[in-house]
């Protein structure tokens, strides 16, 4: 914050010249310093000549003017610490001639951050509002900007009284600026949080093992050669019918028997069956070592080559009970093995597919039943399986934590896409409510939607697919929202200025209500300055306008009426003396003078005052007749001298006449205020 906006000590001396400069019986060359020392604001007012300044009138027009700075600015920035105990605050005003070492008068008054009241007692003498009377044509004006030199530095400094009365052009340096410490200009810190990205919840690489390219068949089939078919050798002669049918049914016999013995392990040694149990046993023994995903890739085909080579063999080959009892061995393992193959290429498939996210919910979602289904066929592993506790407990363990990573996944594809839709429809909402706000309440709606919106935005989290849309709008976003922050802002500020202007003017009628006009009249300028603050263009603007055609003729009646009662004051011994107890009573209500005349004698002073066409005759003595004559001629010169409005009232409180200044005489006219 710049010393151009904070309320200083050459700030409020700036404020004080100014005043002081606009009163005709202040001399023009009184100067004015202020500073800060040992738990007290002092003020220094030098002058030239001393004697032609009116020291009661400038002591209590300067605490007048510091007690309402004080109340609307607070204390300057260098005085702050001065009211941080919540004790009264001592303030002494010193008058003293240029190149004097001493004052000439000190005054001295405290003050209390919560004071309102206007001037106090001066010494244990009371101000006359008498004091007041040349100043009560001003209009309530801020001091020129030309006239405050705006300085970095202040005479902040524990100096001795001594040291600030002697001091005058000392406390000023070379430059023209005032010894101190500036002010710390205020600094404004962002920092930005970092979003862990959603990515890194779901790591799928490494898995799952590729399988190799190749794999390696281990053992071999065995194949056996049919002997080669019998064929008759052909003859030239005719044979027998009988000897051809004979032919025949030999050949099938000598064929079915050849295919018979064809079969593998039908004569002899049976090969198949030790090259199978080597394949399965060996198969089996590698499945019980925690086997690695590609390892039982490796023995399921393993087994399914044992099985392969154990199943040409016949029933009636002797080593078919072998056969088939090492094919109940292989052949479920070998079945189960199939299905965890199965499994394994599903979840090579569902890590593949949730690789280089973002991905549509539909995407997710079909990785997720993917992951769904390898989990229900790694469940149909019995737990007798050499496979289930090494390899298939694992497996699901793992697998349904990727599954509930894609479910998070989708959960968090779908709260994003719910964000980012409310917040477009927030931000509409806000669009249409800035475009009707007329009213601050309306502002502030417009802006927590605003916020509302973007705050939406940023909740939207990297790695999902509606983050890359955020990211186009949000700037647009924070845009708008700062223009319609900015608007609010305004718009409180108006509504500041126009409720303490209000507030002001309440005060004012209160005061003016109780014949106060000092306090009136001081009510009703600061009412029209806080009215002028507020800010062109806001809801506040032309009811402000509007009220303060109010309030300007209210201050010049205010004004005019404090000095008609000055005037009266003056005038207060004149009346008595006039009046004396027996013929009236005099007061003054509304900037009139009001004499209530005694009885009888307010007959006759009616009968005086009445159209000698429309007169009543009145019984009276003769000295009552002069005594009511000179009454009503003191009552014109006074009027005259001191140009107030007087009415005069009968003892039963009807209206008789009323003086005018302006006519210099009586009519019979009342005047309504």
């Amino acid at each position: 914050m710049s010393l151009a906006s904070a309320f200083t000590l050459s700030r409020l001396a700036a404020d004080l010249t100014y005043d002081l400069s606009r009163a005709p019986e202040v001399p023009d060359q009184l100067t004015v310093q202020c500073a800060v020392s040992r738990g007290k604001i002092m003020v220094l007012l030098e002058s030239p000549n001393v004697d032609t300044v009116p020291g009661n009138y400038v002591f209590a027009q300067v605490e007048t003017l510091i007690r309402h700075r004080l109340e609307i600015d607070g204390l300057p920035v260098e005085a702050e610490h001065l009211g941080a105990m919540g004790e009264p605050i001592p303030i002494k005003v010193y008058l003293k001639p240029k190149a004097h070492p001493n004052p000439s008068a000190v005054h001295r008054f405290n003050w209390l951050l919560q004071d309102s009241s206007g001037p106090i007692l001066l010494d244990d003498v009371a101000l006359d509002d008498q004091a007041f009377e040349p100043l009560l044509s001003r209009q309530p004006e801020v001091a020129p900007v030309s006239l405050f030199h705006e300085d970095d530095d202040e005479v902040t400094g524990d100096l001795s009284e001594e040291e600030f009365l002697s001091g005058g052009d000392e406390l000023l340096s070379s430059s023209g600026q005032r010894w101190g410490e500036a002010l710390p200009s205020r600094e404004e810190f962002q920092a930005d949080d970092d979003q862990p990205s959603i990515d890194e919840l779901l790591n799928l690489d490494g898995f799952y093992e590729q399988p190799p390219d190749d794999t390696a068949h281990v053992g071999e089939s065995v194949a056996f050669e049919a002997d080669e078919p019998w064929e008759p050798e052909a003859d030239d002669g005719r044979i027998p019918s009988g000897l051809v049918a004979a032919g025949i049914g030999i050949a099938a016999v000598f064929g079915t028997l050849g295919y018979g013995l064809s079969r593998p392990c039908v004569i002899g040694e049976c090969d198949r069956i030790q090259q199978a149990q080597a394949l399965g046993d060996a198969a089996l023994i590698a499945l019980r070592d925690k086997p690695t995903p590609q390892t039982v890739l490796d023995m399921s085909e393993q087994l399914n080559t044992a099985v392969n080579t154990l199943k040409p063999i016949p029933p009636w080959s002797q080593h078919r009970a072998s056969a088939q009892a090492l094919l109940a061995d292989y052949q479920g393992e070998a079945e189960l093995l199939n299905t965890v193959a199965e499994a394994q290429e599903n979840a090579l498939v569902a890590a593949q597919e949730s690789q280089d996210p973002p991905h549509p919910i539909a995407h997710w979602e079909g990785i997720a039943e993917r992951w769904r289904e390898t989990i229900a066929q790694l469940e149909e592993i019995p737990m007798g399986s050499p496979i289930y506790a090494e390899f298939v407990v694992p497996k699901l363990q793992e697998y349904r934590g990727n599954l509930t990573t894609i479910e998070g996944r989708i959960v968090a594809e779908q709260k994003a896409e719910e964000n980012l839709n409310q917040a477009q429809l927030n931000a509409s909402l806000a669009k249409d409510q800035a475009e009707i706000a007329n009213t601050l309440s309306a502002w502030q709606t417009a802006l927590e939607s605003w916020d509302k919106s973007v705050k939406q935005i940023q909740q939207i989290p990297q790695g999902t697919m509606a983050h890359g849309e955020a990211n186009k709008i949000l700037t647009q976003y924070e845009t708008d929202l700062a223009k319609v922050r900015t608007r609010y802002q305004q718009e409180q500020a108006a509504d500041q200025f126009y409720n303490e202007a209000v507030r002001h003017a309440a005060t004012a009628r209160q005061y003016e209500s109780e014949e106060q006009w000092t306090l009136a009249m001081l009510s009703w300028r600061d009412a029209i300055t806080q009215m002028k603050g507020v800010p062109m263009g806001t809801s506040r603007h032309a009811d402000g306008q509007t009220l303060l055609k109010n309030y300007e003729p209210a201050l010049s009646r205010a004004q005019e009426n404090l000095r008609l009662a000055l005037r009266f004051e003056k005038a207060k011994e004149n009346f008595a003396r006039v009046c004396q107890p027996t013929f009236c009573q005099f007061g003054m209500k509304g900037g009139t003078v009001q004499l209530s005349l005694a009885e009888n004698y307010d007959a006759l002073a009616d009968f005086s005052i009445a159209d000698p066409n429309n007169r009543v005759s009145v019984p009276a003595s003769d000295q009552m007749i002069v005594a009511v004559n000179q009454l009503l001629q003191e009552v014109i010169n006074i009027g005259k001298r001191t140009q107030l409005p007087i009415e005069l009232y009968g003892a039963d409180g009807g209206f008789i006449a009323r003086f005018s200044p302006e006519l210099e005489g009586y009519v019979k006219t009342l005047v309504v205020r």
